[in-house]
């Protein structure tokens, strides 16, 4: 029994330790809770306690508001479920509904970006407030109100009846309308840019303002003038927009072979591109030649006033040589044929002179003797030994008007015999002792002495 109840007891001391120990748990998570700071410009329709939602779903509150510099500063407490946070996150103030209550839309910032740090202040460039149906409609004062009032009465008084037009012209507008979203959405993509493209449009719709509108004015007057131009000349110019087509088409083509072309000089530039990486030292070396040649140059005046001289002198002599000139030609003829025919019998002049200089070229203490070269063999010195007996003599022809006499016998010798050889090596042929003509023999001469 005592035993059951020490059971019971121990138990609830238990509990009661768990229930303890979790409420300090929560009390220290609260008072740990993770809070985030940002600035806007604006916070007015914000008070403590709004909630913070995630795509709908609430992740915190409103904790604080301060002014700082002029920025109001909204510390949120956020729960768990709104971790984690990026570097680019983006707060937005929107209504909860028409009665004026608001909430702050978080979005947590691209998964790419860098987390965002505990004590980081979220910028006034990264929250926007969003305007409520009260503050737009606080903006409308009396006469734009009733202004309204009447446009809103007109349209109404104008679809009366007209349903199933409106019907039809906003189904006909359908096509139009999916372009124009595409549109908006090219827009949207590009939106810095016609952010730039307004700002820079700005001054020049500042100039156009001026002088109360009359720059404006002289614009619209230019523009009509052009529109009235193109008017009168549209014959002419869809003549043009119909030639087009093939002059693309020639274009394309010409393109095409240009193409073709830089494909070609490709190599080309990629082998001179070594070349063009020289050209710096080689316009330096240019450099300092031409800074080199200009004392040269400048000296150069009384070199070329000496060479004017030399050239006009040298014109008479220029133009006897072209009165020359056929005489030359003429006699230029005659040596090439000369040559020609020298040098298809050139072995044998070679021969000739050289056998004629071997002959020449010794001499003693009185002048250069002739060499000559006699063959003897056995017969030719049997041919000079003494024959018996007398040779006949020739008979004389008859009437030749002297008296016939004996001949006298005469004894043949080796004398009689060398005469005869001798005779015949040593008699020369015609008139000259080398057996050529005079003139043949003073060219001969020239050509040995080297004269003409």
């Amino acid at each position: 029994m005592n035993t059951a109840k020490d059971v019971g007891r121990a138990g609830l001391v238990a509990v009661l330790i768990a229930a303890a120990v979790t409420a300090v748990a929560a009390r220290a998570g609260k008072d740990d809770a993770d809070v985030v700071t940002a600035q806007f410009a604006s916070a007015a329709p914000l008070v403590e306690g709004n909630q913070v939602k995630i795509d709908g779903v609430v992740v915190g509150s409103v904790k604080s508001l301060k002014v700082v510099d002029g920025l109001a500063e909204v510390a949120l407490e956020l729960d768990d479920e709104a971790r984690p946070l990026h570097e680019d996150a983006r707060l937005t103030i929107r209504p909860v509904s028409l009665l004026g209550e608001r909430y702050v839309d978080l979005d947590r910032g691209s998964p790419d970006a860098p987390l965002l740090d505990e004590d980081t202040v979220i910028p006034v460039a990264q929250t926007a407030t969003s305007v409520g149906l009260d503050e737009a409609l606080n903006t409308v004062d009396q006469p734009t109100g009733e202004g309204l009032r009447a446009l809103l009465s007109t349209l109404g008084e104008g679809m009366q009846g007209n349903g199933e037009n409106v019907d039809e012209a906003l189904r006909l507008l359908s096509p139009s309308l999916k372009d124009t979203r595409a549109m908006a959405a090219v827009l949207d993509e590009h939106n810095e840019l016609l952010s730039r493209l307004i700002t820079n449009f700005e001054p020049v719709a500042s100039a156009l303002a001026t002088r109360d509108g009359e720059a404006m004015d002289q614009l619209v007057d230019s523009s009509d003038k052009v529109l009235t131009a193109v008017r009168e000349r549209q014959a002419k110019l869809e003549q043009t927009l119909d030639k087009l087509p093939g002059t693309l088409r020639v274009l394309r083509t010409t393109l095409g072979n240009l193409r073709s072309a830089a494909d070609d000089t490709a190599p080309t530039l990629a082998e001179l591109r070594p070349l063009t990486d020289k050209l710096p030292v080689l316009a330096t070396e240019l450099r300092a030649f031409s800074d080199a040649l200009d004392p040269a140059l400048a000296t150069s005046e009384p070199v070329l006033r000496k060479a004017d001289e030399l050239l006009k002198a040298a014109a008479p002599v220029a133009a006897d040589a072209r009165r020359a000139g056929g005489g030359l030609a003429t006699s230029t003829d005659g040596v090439q044929r000369l040559t020609k025919a020298i040098t298809r019998n050139r072995e044998d002049v070679f021969n000739y002179i050289r056998y004629w200089a071997l002959t020449t070229n010794g001499y003693d203490g009185l002048s250069h003797y002739f060499r000559a070269h006699y063959v003897v063999d056995p017969d030719t010195i049997l041919g000079l030994l003494p024959v018996a007996g007398t040779k006949p003599s020739a008979a004389k022809p008859k009437g030749s008007g002297t008296g016939d006499k004996p001949a006298t016998p005469k004894s043949g010798g080796l004398l009689d015999g060398l005469d005869g050889v001798l005779g015949g090596l040593l008699q020369p042929k015609g008139d000259s002792a080398t057996g050529l003509s005079e003139q043949q023999e003073l060219d001969l001469l020239g050509l040995l002495l080297g004269g003409k």
